[in-house]
């Protein structure tokens, strides 16, 4: 799991140089934006600390078929709770993002219309964050930590290439993308380890 954070840190410090090269008015909105990944995030990530003592519980008390039946809830539970932060922040995330930023009110403006537009991607595409928090820590209840470890690899490789490729296809905009595209590579391994995991849980409780 250390491993695992180390390499999301780095592929987040290699957004971050990217973003430097953008100006100071880019650099103010980006960095007003993050300061609210927390507020996104929060949730999720305690989503994921329920889900690993869950399905490890369960897991040990060999009740296999409720491993599955707290995942469709935690799930389910997890993407409207990403859709209230979501829909909450697209309505007040101006008013919130206002409170980050200091300077004159053309740079504000800028800035604001900058960090707004982060916020805006990011609060659409919360559900595929708090799915990636819901398997990744319902696999490490299993005792599986070389899948969360790979998907921390997607993650590095999918907003490093983001981060480096896309503002040179779409322009400065294209650094948005790359903490969601981190997210989507992570859900596509995690998803499917998932579904394979339990299917072989199930196969093994009924031998």
């Amino acid at each position: 799991m250390a491993f695992q954070n180390g390499i999301i840190a780095v592929g987040g410090m290699i957004v971050q140089f990217v973003v430097n090269g953008f100006g100071v008015l880019f650099i103010a909105g980006f960095t007003a934006t993050n300061k609210l990944y927390g507020l996104l995030e929060i949730a999720a990530t305690s989503f994921g600390y329920a889900m690993v003592t869950y399905v490890g519980q369960n897991l040990g008390a060999g009740k296999i078929w409720r491993i599955s039946q707290g995942m469709r809830a935690a799930l389910v539970t997890a993407i409207v709770t990403s859709i209230v932060i979501g829909a909450t922040m697209l309505l007040f995330g101006k008013l919130i993002l206002s409170l980050f930023l200091s300077c004159t009110a053309e740079e504000v403006s800028t800035a604001l219309g900058i960090a707004y537009h982060y916020l805006t991607i990011m609060s659409v595409c919360l559900p595929i964050l708090y799915i990636l928090h819901v398997t990744r820590s319902a696999l490490q209840g299993m005792g599986d930590t070389l899948l969360p470890m790979v998907s921390g690899i997607a993650e590095f490789v999918m907003r490093t290439g983001a981060a480096i490729g896309l503002p040179l296809l779409i322009g400065e905009s294209g650094i948005f993308y790359a903490e969601v595209l981190a997210w989507l590579g992570a859900d596509v391994i995690l998803v499917s380890s998932c579904y394979i995991r339990m299917r072989q849980l199930k196969q093994d409780s009924v031998l």
